[in-house]
């Protein structure tokens, strides 16, 4: 009965069913199962927060053919703290109309403020992504745009949620070279130190639908200001439809590799060298069989210590494609297992996870806090010139519930997570700080959806930011590893900001504790990967947010955190080398950056003990 179901309220809300059925029967099927989630319910809180708006008004720009089918394609949002008030902020886009930018209030409820921060943009706005690029310790945000005469725009964030506009001086406005002749469409950003030098580079996507669409990767110099390395780096695959890029240390070695979700068969692994190149592992890693990848998710589903790879793409039963040559696959999603060696095994079928219907965002999330990592989707498509796609206009989202071992269950009717919108963005955060995880849903030319998780939090939980100093401010590429108790499974969470698809998660780091009822944490380890070290902190209180700082800032040479008197005595024997300093010692003795330790350090040291 329960498989019957399941069935019926699939087709309900896709729009298929063919025969009327007894009301009793509907009703019972309706109501509301909590036999998978425990006490877990999503309710649409988007008018009650006040982020309601109108993606689009439907009203079509002089465009050629492909850039009229991207309106259809677009709906970008990001997550993040960014006037460092200790609530996660919203950045949504839209299509010429502003874009906005709701301040979270604390209460439950947010404020648009697009105006007043500078960054209500009014362009044919596609992804955004948010990160510090000049380490300064807030949140600067990069817009994409779609329009070929237009470009992508940069706001350089000045301390207190207000931004100036800098993309052309510091290098990554990426305006067509022949504006009107060479087409450029820019989907989705995602930021990530791919060189290890301390810094956020970027990559950049691109969906023509022709061969020659290619992706950009840009290098940080350290001052926020990029160069053009894509060639130079081998991450420029002519023909490479993108929509979502990820920066994810895929072979476990502190390096983080490429993955590309691409549309038309052109989704790419690319292995990074750990020497500012990359090489193309697409097939040898057996990946890349998603025939029309849009959405990305990268995480640990299976918990064994590896990152794995969620692609959304189209899943047609009734093969559309094979009868009208429409263009498009028919094979739905692809969950990629890290088997390691830079080697995937296709476990979509086992793990449950193919019928996405016609999928965009995605983002693995413990919704229920039980310490596995479940996965949401968004999809729904609805191009006026194409009446094949009237399948798809109304697809309800996905929510699959992980039992502990990979095997995932669709549970979004039951959780009453269950929009028929055409989603795209899709992401995830805290925003009412209640600690569990609440989904953003944007809808393309309608009304987003903001779903609050009522009851995740009935398990504990830990919530962690990081901040660095070697590593860039905001520990992007550490790996947090967490045991609750000391004979018990670890968790790994890898910090990143990587793409769902036009949208970004905060990347405040949670994890889910299970019902343990345990009084602390018995550890939480931090990998950084820049300085390389291995920092650990024991019978950590749960049900707390928390922020972990790196060892190893200028004047902290014995590694504590603090730049103190501590500080004095292996100062001293770096200088005198009458002890073999770590690399991150010798760096954080290193005052003045020259790479040298002499003289010249001691009072810029002296200076940042009295003063610290």
């Amino acid at each position: 009965m329960m498989n019957f179901c399941r069935s019926l309220r699939k087709a309900f809300f896709n729009h298929r069913l063919t025969t009327r059925l007894p009301c009793f029967l509907v009703a019972f099927c309706c109501l509301p199962s909590l036999t998978f989630a425990g006490s877990v319910l999503f309710e649409d809180t988007t008018d009650a927060a006040g982020v309601n708006y109108l993606h689009w008004d439907g009203v079509v720009p002089p465009l050629t053919a492909p850039d009229r089918e991207l309106l259809y394609m677009c709906g970008g949002a990001a997550a993040g703290d960014v006037d460092r008030d200790g609530w996660v902020d919203l950045y949504v886009t839209r299509v010429n109309m502003p874009n906005l930018l709701f301040r979270n209030l604390g209460n439950g409820t947010f404020e648009e403020v697009g105006v007043a921060a500078g960054v209500d943009l009014t362009a044919l706005s596609a992804g955004c992504a948010l990160g510090d690029i000049d380490n300064d310790g807030d949140l600067d945000l990069y817009v994409l745009v779609f329009d070929p005469l237009d470009r992508n725009y940069l706001y350089i964030n000045n301390g207190s949620g207000q931004f100036s506009e800098e993309a052309i001086p510091r290098g990554v406005h990426l305006q067509a070279l022949n504006p009107g002749t060479e087409s450029r469409r820019y989907t989705s950003s995602a930021f990530g130190d791919y060189d290890l030098d301390g810094d956020l580079d970027l990559m950049v996507t691109e969906w023509i639908g022709i061969p020659t669409s290619k992706n950009l990767l840009f290098r940080n110099d350290g001052a926020g200001n990029f160069t053009e390395v894509s060639i130079a780096a081998g991450v420029s695959i002519p023909g490479s439809d993108g929509f979502a890029p990820s920066f994810s240390d895929i072979n476990n070695d502190g390096w983080p590799e490429l993955l590309v979700a691409a549309d038309f068969g052109t989704s790419c692994m690319l292995e990074n060298l750990c020497n500012g190149q990359f090489t193309n592992v697409t097939v040898s890693a057996g990946v890349g069989t998603d025939e029309n990848g849009m959405g990305s998710a990268v995480g640990d589903y299976d918990g064994d210590g590896d990152l794995d790879w969620f692609v959304t793409s189209i899943f047609d039963p009734d093969e559309t494609c094979e009868m009208s040559q429409c263009g498009w696959g028919y094979s739905g999603n692809r969950l990629y297992r890290n088997d390691g060696n830079v080697q995937f095994s296709d476990q979509t079928d086992a793990a449950g996870v193919r019928d996405g219907a016609w999928g965009w965002g995605a983002s693995f999330f413990d919704f229920d806090n039980d310490g596995d990592q479940d996965l949401a989707m968004t999809n729904g498509v609805d191009f006026p010139s194409s009446p094949i796609d009237a399948a798809f206009n109304h697809d309800a989202v996905r929510l699959w519930q992980n039992d502990g071992t990979g095997n995932m269950t669709e549970v979004g009717f039951d959780l009453r997570f269950i929009d028929t919108g055409s989603g795209k963005g899709l992401l995830v955060f805290d925003y009412d700080g209640d600690g569990d995880q609440d989904v953003f849903i944007v809808n393309n030319a309608a009304e987003p959806v903001l779903y609050r998780n009522n009851g995740g939090n009935a398990n504990d939980w830990l919530k962690i930011m990081l901040v660095g100093h070697r590593t860039n401010g905001f520990g992007i590429g550490a790996r947090i590893f967490l045991q609750v108790t000391s004979n018990g499974p670890t968790q790994m969470h890898e910090v990143n900001l990587n793409s769902n698809f036009m949208s970004q998660n905060d990347f405040v780091a949670h994890f889910g504790l299970g019902a343990s009822s345990v009084t602390s944490i018995h550890s939480v380890r931090i990998h950084w990967p820049v300085s390389g070290i291995q920092q650990e902190l024991n019978n950590v209180a749960p049900n707390q947010f928390i922020t972990i700082e790196e060892p190893g800032r200028k004047g902290d040479v014995n590694l504590d955190t603090l730049v103190d008197t501590g500080d004095i005595v292996a100062m001293v024997e770096a200088l005198l080398a009458e002890s073999a300093p770590s690399p991150a010692a010798i760096w954080a003795a290193d005052m003045n950056g020259d790479e040298f330790l002499n003289g010249e350090d001691i009072p810029l040291f002296t200076e940042a003990v009295l003063s610290p």
